[in-house]
């Protein structure tokens, strides 16, 4: 019965993460000073999760976000809006992910920012999006997938 209700909130987070990549906000990120990308963003204090660090002066938009802990997984999708250009939410991400142990698997850089980070027990993928001179930041905190296991007897060598 638990496996059949992990299956269905994984499923529901699954959906949730792909719809906010169709989310679309307008192209006007402000790149006129160059000193603008050299100011370091420190940590909030408030933390939905103490592992997973919000930039300073980020507020998180609670009707957007979601977030479920129980004594063997955790499960979130969190969205914030702040008054920092994406190139410093990027920088931030990169030094303070580190920190709480992640370990960065890559980094997808087009019109958005998409960090894929994991650690022994999760995945997850934090999206920067440009909104003017501010960021849109998307964490989604999910558990790793584990290896299907493979029926006894049944042969599946690929030739």
């Amino acid at each position: 019965m638990r496996n059949i209700k992990f299956l269905i909130l994984s499923s529901q987070f699954l959906v949730l993460l792909l719809l906010t990549g169709c989310a679309t906000f307008p192209q006007n990120e402000s790149t006129s000073s160059a000193d603008q990308n050299k100011v370091s963003l420190s940590v909030s204090p408030l933390l939905k999760f103490e592992d997973l660090p919000t930039p300073k002066g980020f507020k998180l938009l609670d009707k957007e976000s979601f977030a479920f802990q129980n004594d063997k997984s955790r499960v979130a999708l969190l969205k914030y809006y702040g008054g920092q250009n994406a190139e410093q939410v990027l920088a931030f991400y990169k030094e303070q992910m580190a920190s709480f142990n992640w370990s960065l698997v890559n980094v997808i850089e087009y019109d958005r920012k998409v960090l894929n980070y994991e650690n022994s027990e999760e995945s997850c993928i934090i999206t920067i999006q440009p909104n003017g001179g501010k960021s849109m930041v998307t964490v989604a905190l999910s558990p790793k997938s584990r290896p299907i296991k493979s029926e006894k007897g049944s042969s599946r060598e690929y030739k």
